[in-house]
């Protein structure tokens, strides 16, 4: 895995598989061919399904501020 430069967009982070993710941004929740993930504010977490992403962005809305968790 690496992280990679987005002209014009927010961090990236590319997989040797060919799979990539813009970390910038909002919260979000995306579905890719092996799974869910939330991504945004330059985090990465996998969950297991629509609902706990959306319960987990939830969350991470509610605390509040941009460092309530380890960034890549």
């Amino acid at each position: 895995m690496a992280t990679t430069g987005n002209q014009g967009r927010g961090p990236g982070l590319r997989f040797s598989d060919g799979m990539e993710f813009d970390l910038g941004g909002e919260l979000r929740v995306v579905h890719r061919h092996d799974g869910w993930y939330v991504v945004g504010r330059g985090m990465l977490v996998p969950v297991a399904d629509r609902e706990e992403g959306d319960r987990m962005v939830a969350e991470m809305n509610n605390r509040g501020g941009d460092n309530d968790a380890l960034r890549t």
